[in-house]
């Protein structure tokens, strides 16, 4: 496997053009797989830099989305775009769009050693289809407000679960489990700082795909690891219940009526009204708020509070960021049919120095790693984030690293008791994690 990075921190196409040229013309690589990664800085000309990518390599497949910035070993830039070139036959690209569309690529991904899924979680489409929802929103709230029983709300959950699943969440437990057995998954699963209408972007051969998910997959000698910052899990819910008081000591327990990936309450109240009322500084955001942030790409999707829900098959948490947003049923990231209905609510914050944890997980000394960091980094500690560069130096020798958010995993064994392993083998969580693979060369 032949492996090249490059990448540029220019925002400007004619300058971004000049410098990637430079590059190209020092490299020996006939490409067959190009993965390109773009920052915000290059929004506005991310589709003639893909015209001109293209151009240059027309007969190369291709796929990529948008990452919050990256790190080699040379620099770190929350500007430009980085561009992984592959020349390798056990390197292949798939994709598939809609509602099943991880159900097509469970398919395609069977009997590769490992695969990387570039999805979005929450998928942010025209500002139409955000009224849309908006609309469907209030409207399954009115049901579940009247709804006469527990069960009856259960079935209003149910109901708009599915609507969500149809058209704007896909769950990133039930992406993962659904994937074959017989390969190890990395979960790119994205949910931009700041999301505008029409992101997450994802793109193959040189094109958006809207909603959908994209299959990188490889054959060889690799080995993909985990790492999560949290203390591993306990062995019942009560003692992961206490871990978790011990790690966020302000943490309380709170009940959550909840199914599928729609949450009708937080202790009798909306999940909304419960976030305004244990936090007086919040306020919630209007629908016209809302939209017009989407529109200028300002939509905060950060928050540091969190429900942390306990898996009943494993005992490990997953995190579910709450943020003022006018719903009356708010949205999860991940199916929560598995999890307790009680929950903690907590506010966020862990060691950056956490991270280095991954790539002491390393098993190759002569391979190219590609690692994935949970991007609240940036808001958590800003400049800092430089630091896990520095971590990267130190144990890898050729590497890139995107800043993307919450990489999740599903691995046929786990080497530790991670806090985020929430299904026998499949680990996710909302902040926190981080992923490698590594490529021997």
């Amino acid at each position: 496997m032949n492996v090249e990075v490059i990448c540029t921190p220019l925002s400007n196409y004619e300058d971004i053009v000049k410098d990637l040229e430079d590059k190209f013309s020092t490299l020996d690589i006939d490409p067959n797989v190009l993965l390109v990664f773009f920052t915000d800085t290059v929004l506005s000309d991310h589709g003639k830099v893909l015209a001109y990518l293209r151009d240059r390599f027309p007969d190369t497949k291709m796929a990529g989305c948008f990452v919050e910035g990256y790190t080699t070993p040379n620099e770190t830039w929350a500007s430009g775009l980085a561009i992984l070139l592959v020349d390798s036959d056990n390197v292949d690209v798939f994709y598939a769009k809609g509602k099943d569309a991880f159900k097509k690529i469970g398919r395609d991904v069977s009997g590769w050693d490992a695969s990387i899924l570039i999805f979005p979680l929450f998928y942010f489409p025209g500002r139409f289809e955000m009224l849309r929802f908006y609309f469907s929103n209030i409207y399954h709230y009115t049901k579940y407000i009247s709804a006469r029983s527990l069960n009856d709300k259960i079935r209003v959950l149910r109901e708009y679960s599915d609507a969500l699943e149809s058209r704007y969440v896909y769950p990133a437990n039930k992406v993962l489990r659904s994937m074959p057995e017989d390969t190890d998954i990395i979960g790119m699963n994205l949910v931009p700082l700041e999301a505008r209408i029409g992101f997450p972007k994802i793109f193959v051969n040189y094109e958006s795909i809207g909603r959908g998910i994209v299959a990188v997959c490889f054959k060889g000698k690799l080995n993909a690891s985990f790492h999560d910052v949290f203390p591993e899990r306990g062995d019942s819910f009560e003692e992961t219940v206490e871990i978790l008081r011990n790690t966020f000591p302000d943490a309380e327990i709170v009940r959550v009526v909840k199914r599928g990936v729609a949450i009708g309450e937080v202790d009798g109240m909306r999940a909304t009204k419960f976030l305004e009322a244990k936090v007086k500084a919040l306020r919630e955001m209007s629908k016209d708020e809302v939209l017009s942030k989407l529109n200028d790409g300002q939509f905060q999707m950060v928050t540091p509070y969190a429900l942390a829900f306990v898996s009943e098959k494993t005992y490990g948490c997953s995190l579910l960021g709450l943020a003022p947003y006018p719903l009356g049923i708010y949205p999860s990231l991940f199916d929560m049919d598995c999890f307790y209905d009680e929950a903690l609510f907590l506010g966020e914050y862990y060691n950056l120095k956490r991270f280095e944890e991954l790539f002491k997980c390393k098993r190759f000394e002569d391979s190219f790693d590609l690692f994935l960091i949970d991007h609240n980094v940036f808001p958590m500690f800003g400049g800092r984030v430089t630091e896990i560069a520095e971590y990267a130096r130190e144990f890898c020798q050729r590497h890139l690293g995107l800043f993307t958010s919450c990489p999740s995993i599903r691995l046929k064994r786990m080497e530790k008791r991670y806090m985020s392993e929430i299904e026998e083998g499949l680990c996710f969580t909302g902040t926190g994690t981080s992923v490698i693979l590594e490529m021997k060369l």
